[in-house]
């Protein structure tokens, strides 16, 4: 049987659902709303509100004024597309898959909004078997020693790449074994095997950088200091000379590796 929070993300999905396809006719009321989760209205009412302030999605709600049709609820900023169970699963598995990383942080939610469509046409709330697949795919990869502080650190350095302003950092380097504290101009990020990499200008070295996001133990956006982003910059350029995410700052020399027959076919370009 499908645990308490389980059953209630279920019904949170199902909700979401019903606005989805209301929402363009003006809205759906809370006793249809009710009746299609199989709850009372006052248990609507606290979705609602966790559908708001967990999960960001902004509601028009009559009880706010807001509503241009009395008693009719729907989503402020239009409705989503449906999602089929099969693009659901793949999704699901996704996240999964970024369970201990850098994107970590807003897994959870987007789980639970994923569980009523990947289920919704075989099973109900009381027989939900998410468990049993959990269990059944395993995914083993490299987990980050605390990927919810490094996804925050992470969405920051986004929301600085699209606004184009400073960040201050402080950041750990494992020669010195001591942080270190930056104030750099963002240029990108990178990902190398679920590994995320910052491409900044720092201030204080006067030269293009890498920073590995997860050895960032702090930042502090300063959004109103804004930078021009150079117009004759090239992230995919700029790393093509690299090996790895490594650059080579001195002269280029040319190498040549062999490998094993056996392993050449993962290598060959």
């Amino acid at each position: 049987m499908a645990d308490h929070d389980t059953t209630k993300a279920l019904r949170i999905a199902k909700v979401i659902e019903l606005l989805n396809k209301k929402s363009p006719h003006g809205g759906a009321t809370l006793k249809e709303l009710a009746e299609a989760c199989e709850v009372s209205t006052r248990s609507i009412l606290r979705y609602l509100e966790q559908i708001e302030n967990d999960m960001n999605i902004a509601i028009v709600r009559p009880e706010k004024n807001t509503a241009k049709k009395e008693g009719l609820y729907r989503l402020d900023a239009g409705y989503l597309p449906s999602i089929s169970p099969e693009k659901a699963l793949v999704i699901l598995l996704s996240l999964m898959q970024q369970k201990g990383s850098a994107l970590a942080g807003h897994n959870n939610e987007l789980k639970d909004a994923l569980i009523g469509t990947l289920f919704k046409y075989k099973y109900n709330p009381q027989t939900l078997p998410i468990e049993q697949l959990q269990e059944r795919i395993h995914i083993v990869e490299d987990q980050l020693a605390d990927p919810v502080k490094v996804s925050d650190i992470f969405t920051k350095l986004v929301l600085s790449l699209r606004d184009c302003c400073r960040v201050k950092l402080w950041y750990y380097s494992g020669h010195k074994r001591q942080n270190t504290e930056r104030v750099v101009e963002p240029y990108g990020l990178i990902c190398k095997r679920h590994n995320w990499y910052l491409i900044a200008y720092c201030l204080s070295r006067k030269s293009i950088r890498i920073f590995r996001v997860d050895q960032i133990t702090d930042i502090f956006p300063y959004t109103s200091e804004r930078f021009e982003y150079p117009a004759d910059f090239s992230l995919r350029e700029h790393m093509a000379q690299s090996w790895g995410v490594t650059i080579n700052n001195d002269e280029l020399c040319q190498v040549r590796l062999k490998f094993r027959p056996e392993v050449a076919h993962r290598v060959r370009a």
